[in-house]
């Protein structure tokens, strides 16, 4: 069996993003790796296709659904789907969330100036990759900054014995920065 399913029986409208808490409430946080939501061609339920992380996460929402699953009080039927929604998906083999990051630049060995400041970011990197991805969304738009390895000048550890957070500094040659176009509505990727 494969990692996508549907799901059918859902109130419309629903949203992705309550779908998504739905299923991961049953699965475990971060087991959604994509996920649609449409209306039926009646217009009174949704249906949500729901790619997970692993194949059991997908069997488990199967067997809950023959046992009387609930959304509310909308009884889910589940079943096996054809292809996945993102084929070949990225594994990251390292992810950091609710990371805040500081743009700016080194004035001193000691100083750093910062230019803009961004709380809760996440970071997705991995050595296959020879990339780092850093997530950000600023005035409801997502952004994702990717850094290739090969742009890294320097990475330094900071660890200021005054302060409880470690730093990482990372001196890069270029950046490359794009608006986050998978982002939206319809498909929800937990990348």
């Amino acid at each position: 069996m494969g990692k996508t399913i549907q799901v059918n029986g859902f109130p419309s409208p629903v949203s992705v993003v309550e779908v998504k808490k739905f299923l991961e409430d049953h699965t475990g946080k971060g087991t959604v790796y994509a996920l649609e939501v449409q209306v039926s061609k009646r217009g009174v339920r949704a249906y949500a296709k729901v790619q997970f992380t692993n194949e059991r996460s997908a069997k488990h929402i199967i067997s809950l659904a023959k046992q009387g699953l609930r959304y509310q009080s909308f009884n889910l039927k589940a079943r096996k789907m054809g292809p996945d929604i993102i084929p070949k998906p990225r594994t990251y083999m390292h992810c950091m969330e609710q990371v805040t990051l500081l743009f700016g630049c080194r004035t001193s060995r000691e100083n750093f100036s910062v230019l803009w400041k961004k709380a809760n970011a996440s970071v997705k990197f991995g050595i296959a990759l020879r990339k780092m991805y850093f997530i950000l969304s600023h005035l409801d738009v997502g952004y994702k900054l990717e850094l290739s390895y090969e742009n890294i000048w320097q990475v330094e550890l900071h660890c200021p014995s005054d302060q409880p957070a470690k730093f990482l500094l990372i001196q890069v040659c270029s950046i490359n920065f794009h608006q986050n176009d998978h982002i939206d509505e319809k498909l929800l990727v937990a990348s």
